[in-house]
C-alpha cells in the first residue's frame, strides 16, 4: 500500500512539474516587466485623453470662428452700419441675445465704432444675458486688441488671443480668461468699425473632458508657459494678473519645459510625477495661436497599477496552480482506475446541466438534447421538440438575410454568436445571447451543433426605458433635444438617399414674450405655460408628425412627407389653437423651412424664419425655404 502511494505521489509530482514549466516561466517574465507595462498603460492612457482633447478645442474653435464670421456678415449688422437707428440697432441686440443663449460660448458680443466707441453690446454669463444700456457703453479704443483690429485688413477675421475680462478698465474678479475675434467691418471702401466676440474659454475648456468629468480635464497652457485654464480653476493668466507671474510651467516643472519645447508631444518624469503633452495649434486667417495641453499623473498612481498587476497577476498564477494541481490529480486518479470516461466528457456533462440553456442537433440541423434550462426558459420538453429544427423557435424578427449570413459564419468559423429574439412555447418573445458551435469528427466533418443562450429578455426591456425616459423632457412630456436630433438626422438621411421622393419640413415655434410671463408672475405659472402649449401642440398634430420641447419655451415639429404650402396650414392652425386656448394666455411665433439633406441648415433656416417672425410683430408664421437665397449659412 505504501508503495502504491509512493508510486502515485511521485507521478503526481512529475505531472504537475511537467505542466507547471511553461506557466512558471511566463509568471516570472510578467513580474520583471510589471514597472513598464504600468508605465505604458499610464502614458498610452493619458496621451489618448490629450489627443481627444486637442481634437476637441480646434474643433470648437473653429466652429465657433465659422459663427462669428457669419453674424459678421449677418444682414442686420449691416442695416445697423448703413443706417444706425434706433430700429436697427434693437434688431441686432434681439437677434444677439438669441445667438448668445443658444451657442452658450460668447461672454460679449459686441459693434465697436471706427474710433474704438461701444455701440452695440450683448452680455452673457451663465443663465444670465443682457443688452447693455447705451449709458453703460465704454471707449475701448486705448485697449490693445483695440489697435491690434485696425492693423486687420479687410474682412479678415482676427484673434487676438487669451485675455481677461476688463470692465472699466479693472480686471473682472473673479478672472474670466477670453478669446477675442475681431472683424473689420468695412463698407464702400471706408471702415465703419468693428465686430468683437468674447469667447468664454472656460466654456471651451470644460468641452476638453474625456469622459465629461473634471478630473479629465488638461491643463492648457500658453506659448509662454503660463496657465491659461487648470483644474485647479485658478492660479490662470500670470502674465496678465500679476499676482498669479510665479505660476509657470517653466519655473515649476524645468524638465518638462525643456521637453515640450524640443517635441510637439510626449512624456515626461519630473517631481515624483507622470506629465504627458501634446501641442495644439488653433488657426484663423490671422496668426495661428499655439496652446500647450498638460496632463499629470502622481508616482503613487504608477504603483498603484503596478500593485494592481502584481495582485491580478498573482491571482492569475493561483488560479493557474490550482488548475494545474486538479488537472495532475484527475490524470493520475483516471490512470489509475482506468476509468472509461475521458475528462472531455465530465466537462461536457458539467456545461449540460449548467447556467446556460443548451440544445444540440445533428449534422442535418435536427434536434437530439437539451438540458433543464432550455425547458424552464422555452417551455419546451425534450418530447416536444425532438427531431424538429431550431426554426421552431423563430419569431419572425429576423429577416432570411440574417439567417443566411448566420449559416455562411457558422461554415467558414465553425462558431456564430450574436443577440437573437426566438419565441417560448407560450408567443412570447425572448431575447437571447445566443452561441453555436460545430462539432466536427478528424475529417472537419460536422456531425453536432451544439448551441447555448441566456436569456437577456430583462435586460433589453431595461434599457429600452432607459432610453425612453433620456429622450422625454420632464417638463412638458415631449420628446427632448437629443430625441428630436435623432428624429431630424433620421428624416435627413432618407432625404439625402431618396432626393426625388421624400420631402418634408421643419418648424420651430417659440412662446412669445415667456419672459416677462416668468418675471411677472413666476416660473410656475412660466412652466404651466409650457405644459399647456405641449398639450394643445400635441392634440392639434398630425398622426405622422413629430413635436419635441428644443428648448425652454421652444419646440420644433417634424413634417415627414409634406410640402411648404401644406405646412404652412399646419402650423398656422396650431398657432391658431395655441391662441384661443382658455388655458393659456400666449401667442406662439413659428419660423417654418423645407428640410434639405443638411440638418444644421435646416435648422438654421427654421432659426431665421422664427427671427423673422417675432422681430415682425409675433404671433406669426414666416417661411424661408431652402431656395431662397437671403439665409445664415
Amino acid at each position: 500500500m505504501r508503495t502504491l502511494n509512493t508510486r502515485l505521489l511521485t507521478q503526481f509530482t512529475l505531472v504537475f512539474v511537467t505542466l507547471s514549466f511553461v506557466p512558471t516561466l511566463y509568471f516570472i517574465n510578467e513580474v520583471l516587466k510589471l514597472d513598464k507595462v504600468a508605465e505604458n498603460h499610464v502614458s498610452q492612457a493619458q496621451t489618448a485623453k490629450l489627443e481627444f482633447s486637442r481634437l476637441e478645442l480646434v474643433s470648437v474653435v473653429d466652429k465657433v470662428t465659422k459663427s462669428v464670421r457669419i453674424l459678421a456678415e449677418n444682414g442686420m449688422l449691416n442695416r445697423a452700419l448703413e443706417s444706425p437707428t434706433q430700429i436697427n440697432y434693437e434688431a441686432v441686440e434681439d437677434f444677439w441675445l438669441l445667438v448668445a443663449r443658444s451657442q452658450g460660448v460668447f461672454s460679449q458680443l459686441r459693434l465697436l465704432g471706427a474710433d474704438g466707441t461701444e455701440l452695440i453690446r450683448v452680455n452673457h454669463q451663465k443663465n444670465s444675458t443682457e443688452v447693455v444700456a447705451r449709458s453703460h457703453l465704454q471707449d475701448k479704443s486705448h485697449r490693445d486688441y483695440f489697435a491690434y483690429a485696425k492693423t486687420l485688413e479687410s474682412g479678415q477675421l482676427g484673434m487676438f488671443g487669451i485675455d481677461l475680462e476688463y470692465e472699466n478698465d479693472k480686471l473682472v474678479e473673479p478672472h474670466q480668461p477670453s478669446l477675442r475675434l475681431i472683424i473689420p467691418l468695412d463698407r464702400s471702401g471706408t471702415r465703419k468699425g468693428y465686430f468683437v466676440a468674447n469667447i468664454n474659454f472656460e466654456s471651451i475648456y470644460q468641452m476638453l473632458a474625456f469622459q465629461d468629468t473634471n478630473v479629465d480635464l488638461p491643463e492648457v497652457v500658453n506659448a509662454s508657459g503660463y496657465y491659461v485654464m487648470s483644474s485647479a480653476g485658478n492660479h490662470i493668466l500670470g502674465h496678465i494678473a500679476t499676482e498669479n507671474a510665479e505660476y509657470n510651467v517653466a519655473v515649476q516643472s524645468p524638465k518638462l519645459w525643456r521637453q515640450i519645447l524640443l517635441h510637439r508631444n510626449g512624456t515626461v518624469y519630473d517631481n515624483r510625477t507622470w506629465y504627458s503633452f501634446t501641442k495644439a495649434k488653433v488657426k484663423t486667417s490671422a496668426q495661428p495661436i499655439e496652446f500647450i495641453l498638460i496632463n499629470s499623473v502622481p508616482d503613487s498612481q504608477i504603483k498603484h497599477v503596478v500593485q494592481a498587476n502584481n495582485t491580478q497577476l498573482f491571482s492569475l498564477a493561483l488560479l493557474v496552480y490550482i488548475a494545474t494541481f486538479a488537472i495532475s490529480s484527475l490524470f493520475v486518479i483516471w490512470n489509475y482506475n482506468h476509468k472509461k470516461n475521458s475528462m472531455e466528457s465530465r466537462i461536457a456533462r458539467a456545461a449540460m446541466n449548467g447556467m446556460s440553456a443548451m440544445i444540440i442537433t445533428d449534422r442535418h440541423n435536427r434536434i437530439i438534447k437539451i438540458n433543464e434550462e432550455f425547458t424552464r426558459i422555452s417551455g419546451y420538453t425534450i418530447d416536444q421538440v425532438k427531431g424538429k429544427q431550431p426554426s421552431l423557435f423563430a419569431s419572425g424578427k429576423h429577416d432570411q438575410g440574417f439567417y443566411d449570413n448566420m449559416w455562411k459564419i457558422l461554415e467558414s468559423d465553425g462558431l456564430w454568436e450574436g443577440e437573437v429574439i426566438n419565441r417560448r412555447r407560450d408567443g412570447s418573445l425572448i431575447t437571447e445571447i445566443l452561441r453555436i458551435q460545430t462539432v466536427t469528427d478528424k475529417q472537419g466533418v460536422v456531425q453536432f451543433y451544439v448551441a447555448s443562450f441566456v436569456d437577456i429578455s430583462h435586460r433589453k426591456e431595461l434599457e429600452n426605458r432607459l432610453r425612453e425616459l433620456s429622450e422625454v423632457d420632464s417638463l412638458s412630456g415631449l420628446s427632448n433635444r437629443r430625441k428630436f436630433d435623432l428624429e431630424m438626422q433620421s428624416v435627413c438621411n432618407r432625404i439625402k438617399r431618396y432626393p426625388d421622393k421624400e420631402l418634408a419640413c421643419l418648424a420651430i415655434m417659440d412662446i412669445d414674450h415667456f419672459k416677462r410671463i416668468n418675471d411677472k408672475y413666476g416660473h410656475d405659472v412660466g412652466d404651466r405655460e409650457i405644459r399647456s402649449v405641449a398639450k394643445t401642440l400635441k392634440y392639434h398634430l398630425r398622426e405622422t408628425d413629430f413635436l419635441a420641447r428644443i428648448g425652454g419655451e421652444e419646440f420644433a415639429v417634424i413634417m415627414p412627407h409634406t410640402s411648404l404650402k401644406e405646412a404652412e396650414l399646419v402650423t398656422n392652425r396650431l398657432r391658431s389653437a395655441v391662441q384661443i386656448n382658455d388655458d393659456t394666455m400666449v401667442t406662439i411665433s413659428v419660423g417654418l423651412t423645407d428640410v434639405c439633406v443638411s440638418m444644421s441648415q435646416s435648422y438654421k433656416r427654421a432659426d431665421v424664419a422664427l427671427y423673422d417672425s417675432k422681430s415682425s410683430g409675433r404671433n406669426k408664421v414666416t417661411i424661408v425655404s431652402e431656395t431662397e437665397s437671403s439665409t445664415i449659412a
